[in-house]
């Protein structure tokens, strides 16, 4: 009996983490592409950002091994991969989700690391994120555990309607996912499965329908209100940090007017019609 209640005790202590553990999102970090920088400390850069990516907790990230290895079946190029169609390649070819490239780039005392991760289903850019550091290379630890909060921020939080108010919205994403007061979401309405030619899933269509702001975080969980919306929001909507482009309050069209030219018409002056002269009968003279 008391091995029962141990039991149970235990199963609702753990219980928590079942429910809000994260699907992690498979990333791929190609080698970037250094720019008066050598390839050693370039790679060294690239490993380093890897780490950090790992440590956030939202990707699950292929070992460079593997990269290597896909690159040298495919006779690929092994370093300094910026081609994004190229990259998308190589990502099918891996199975991620996502694929990083980027270049580090040095200016005179200045480092820029410059990175973009492509969406492999789409092949669109889907973040483009940089950094710098002036002062050396003893700066560019800190900058690249900063850009990987960065990343890690804007593209792997991504939570759900879990439930719905008379004024309130409740999301799945907390204070232990690093929301804040304030922070703006776009709420995003799964559509339409795509499927490839032989039936296999390989996406949804989303459409934005809508942005909320945070006004209470807890741990787990955040409470929003309306801030924009075009359909009503329901439970089991995707919530995602909003970027710039999201906002639904697109500047109307400028309407072109054409000024349409029309030939003048001729006047035409009426000329006074003459008076007949009045003739008068003339009696002939004998």
């Amino acid at each position: 009996m008391n091995s029962f209640k141990i039991n149970i005790s235990l199963f609702l202590l753990l219980f928590p983490l079942f429910v809000f553990t994260r699907e992690k999102i498979a990333l791929a970090v190609l080698d970037f592409e250094g720019k008066q920088v050598d390839q050693i400390k370039t790679e060294a850069v690239t490993d380093l950002l890897r780490t950090e990516l790992f440590n956030t907790g939202s990707f699950k990230v292929i070992e460079r091994q593997r990269i290597v290895q896909i690159i040298e079946e495919q006779k690929f190029q092994a370093s300094g991969m910026t081609d994004t169609d190229r990259a998308v390649e190589i990502g099918r070819l891996l199975n991620v989700e996502k694929i990083m490239i980027g270049t580090v780039t040095k200016l005179g005392y200045t480092y820029i690391i410059n990175t973009r991760i492509v969406d492999v289903q789409s092949g669109a850019v889907i973040l483009a994120e940089a950094i710098e550091r002036r002062g050396g290379e003893d700066e560019l630890p800190g900058a690249i555990a900063e850009l990987a909060t960065t990343i890690s921020f804007k593209v792997g939080l991504e939570g759900s309607i879990i439930r719905m108010g008379s004024n309130e919205i409740f999301v799945d994403l907390g204070k232990a996912d690093g929301v804040k007061l304030g922070q703006t979401f776009s709420v995003i309405r799964p559509g339409e499965v795509i499927t490839d030619l032989e039936g296999r899933i390989i996406g949804t269509t989303q459409e934005i329908i809508g942005q909320v702001v945070v006004s209470k975080t807890q741990d787990r969980f955040s409470v929003t209100s309306v801030v924009e919306q075009l359909q009503e929001f329901r439970k089991g909507d995707i919530v995602r940090p909003a970027k710039p482009e999201d906002s639904l309050a697109a500047p109307k069209p400028k309407v072109k007017t054409e000024t349409v030219k029309t030939k003048p018409k001729p006047v035409i002056i009426k000329q006074p019609k003459k008076k007949e002269s009045q003739s008068t009968d003339v009696p002939p003279i004998f």
